[in-house]
């Protein structure tokens, strides 16, 4: 049976462009919620994953949005946020992915990487993916997120903590699982031919990583953003793609580019090795 990696990306899963309405206190946090979920969009792609998912294993990885950035973004810049507020945020955003595709039937547990990872200059996910991999053996779908986790051996960003993007996630799950694909769900149809803020650009059905790269180059993060936008996020995935593991970039919004994906075919774009 196939064995899938999915991102589910905080641009599609969030109201990212309203990262400075943000609240900073893990209270108004929790009540809060549901103004910065894009629920429409949860809820159509929990449903997507759950036709896909009797023909395919997965684990899920969803970005962080407001929920991270913001938190992170206002602690580099000014007075510092604890993290473990940080980490306490993304399980609240956590806690709607569960709910989005408890309601499309599908049984989800989560490994958190601040439970699981450390960080000494290079992050450590073995226990992380150890424990995604005993989930799916047991027929359950894993779910894990972008978080802070702990930095031993010299500081990192946040302290005595780091900031771990879910692509991390992705490229270590993706290689040690291993997975047959990775699947980047955006808000975007695929890679386009020209920045989108310069105007309506070409999708390109397939690219290799490193042209993808020189084409990206320049172009920013939408929102908060502070693990890099989309060129991070396909030269995170440097190592699957290297080893022969398609990295598919599709569009949430438009329904069916999911199983197309999980199929191979060519929609949203195919970043590979060549």
């Amino acid at each position: 049976m196939p064995k899938l990696v999915i991102k589910i990306g905080g641009s599609f899963l969030t109201k990212k462009s309203r990262s400075d309405l943000f609240p900073t206190s893990i209270e108004e946090i929790r009540a809060q919620r549901d103004r910065f979920v894009e629920w429409g969009g949860l809820e159509s792609i929990s449903k997507e994953i759950r036709e896909i998912a009797g023909a395919n294993r997965i684990m899920i990885v969803h970005g962080a949005g407001p929920f991270g950035h913001s938190l992170v973004q206002r602690s580099l810049s000014g007075p510092r946020i604890d993290p473990r507020t940080i980490h306490h945020s993304m399980l609240v955003l956590n806690s709607a992915v569960l709910q989005g595709l408890s309601e499309a039937g599908l049984k989800a547990r989560t490994t958190s990487p601040f439970d699981t990872v450390q960080f000494n200059g290079t992050f450590h996910t073995g226990r992380l993916v150890s424990a995604m991999r005993k989930h799916a053996d047991a027929g359950l779908v894993p779910v894990s997120h972008g978080d802070v986790v702990a930095a031993i051996s010299a500081p990192g960003r946040l302290g005595s903590y780091e900031v771990i993007s879910g692509d991390i996630v992705v490229r270590d799950l993706a290689v040690n699982w291993p997975a047959d694909r990775l699947i980047m769900v955006t808000d975007m149809d695929g890679i386009l031919d020209r920045d989108p803020s310069e105007g309506r650009g070409r999708r390109i059905p397939r690219i290799s990583q490193a042209d993808c790269l020189c084409l990206l180059k320049g172009r920013g993060a939408k929102g908060a953003d502070v693990t890099g936008g989309i060129a991070q996020k396909i030269a995170s995935c440097e190592e699957p793609i290297r080893s022969g593991i398609p990295l598919h970039i599709i569009s949430g919004n438009k329904r069916g580019d999911l199983l197309g994906a999980a199929r191979g075919a060519a929609v949203g774009t195919v970043v590979e090795a060549h």
